[in-house]
């Protein structure tokens, strides 16, 4: 003990001696002293080493968890162009659908609602705005050179172009939408309109049987001007309006007996003699085949039959081409 006690208490002489001639110092250490500063040097090198570990570790974990988040971003990345790309295919197809709605709106206006223009008036069809500015397809081509094909970036500028387009199509849809509803509205008003024009054009025989007697001058039972058409048929058979309208007479009319008389409101009346009984009244609105009497014979008549006229403007025309449908000169007018 008492040895080590010494050994540790030795000195180590450190002298260093200058180049000139100057003082020399000396330092002396002892064993004790060295075997402290080596076992602190061995500590602080140790504590070194195991920071290191831990260091390279921390990043070794934090390469992992990179790679595992960059290898999810890819799988999110590829899912997002599939979707981008499927978004912008529903995008064409409902562009595709605005300019079909568009034509075919455009051919029913013209055909049903619009009368056709002059080639000299019928200008420049507007041309179709472009949905996309070019700066947007410019930001679009950088993105994706910048990151080398299909990343975040592009993606998002592509999103970004698919929203505003997508946009703009709706609104243009959404305009159309009502634009074809007008056109189908007009449409369906004309064709309406149209088939009450028609439906106010006598146009069916007003009883069954046969004609005894015709439209201009005879000679039996009188010598006379004949105003319209004696159609025999049994007694009590039905008579029926010829065309919608509005009852202006119903009554007893001398020679014509019970009479009916109907003003159609387009320049048309009708008028139906010798009935046996009458159905409607004064003021009634009648439709086309209605039943409104019975045959009869009334007045001066010789027999079961309806003496029928029909008046255009107030003059008796012949009423034999309006026995089996509307003439074509007045079928094929547009007066809506």
């Amino acid at each position: 003990m008492k040895r080590s006690f010494f050994a540790a208490h030795k000195r180590v002489l450190i002298k260093i001696i200058p180049h000139h001639n100057e003082s020399i110092y000396k330092f002396e250490l002892s064993h004790l002293h060295l075997f402290l500063a080596a076992l602190c040097s061995a500590i602080v090198l140790l504590a070194l080493f195991v920071d290191h570990i831990a260091v390279v570790r921390a990043a070794q974990s934090q390469v992992k968890v990179l790679q595992t988040v960059n290898s999810n971003d890819r799988q999110q990345l590829v899912k997002f162009s599939k979707q981008t790309t499927v978004m912008l295919h529903r995008l064409r197809e409902l562009q595709k659908e605005n300019l079909e709605i568009k034509r075919l709106t455009s051919e029913v206006v013209r055909k049903h609602v619009d009368p056709p223009k002059p080639r000299s008036a019928r200008g420049k069809a507007p041309a179709t705005p472009r949905l996309v500015s070019l700066w947007q397809r410019v930001a679009l081509w950088v993105a994706t050179q910048r990151d080398g094909g299909v990343s975040f970036a592009s993606e998002a500028t592509q999103l970004t172009l698919l929203d505003v387009e997508l946009n703009q199509a709706l609104a243009q849809s959404r305009i159309l939408e009502a634009q074809a509803r007008r056109a189908a509205d007009a449409v369906r008003a004309r064709q309406l309109a149209h088939a009450r024009y028609l439906d106010e054009i006598p146009s069916i025989w007003p009883t069954g049987g046969y004609v005894s007697s015709g439209f201009g001058y005879r000679s039996y039972p009188d010598a006379e001007f004949h105003p319209g058409l004696d159609i025999v048929n049994d007694y009590g058979a039905p008579v029926y309006a010829t065309a919608a309208g509005i009852v202006t007479t119903s009554g007893w009319d001398g020679g014509y007996g019970y009479e009916i008389k109907i003003d159609h409101g387009n320049g048309f009346e009708t008028m139906y003699g010798h009935n046996s009984r009458l159905l409607v009244g004064e003021g009634e609105y009648v439709r086309k085949g209605q039943e409104i009497a019975l045959i009869g014979a009334t007045g001066f008549a010789t027999g079961a039959h309806v003496h029928y006229e029909v008046i255009r403007y107030g003059q008796p025309i012949d009423p034999t081409p309006y026995l089996t449908g509307v003439p074509a000169d007045l079928a094929d007018a547009n007066p809506y």
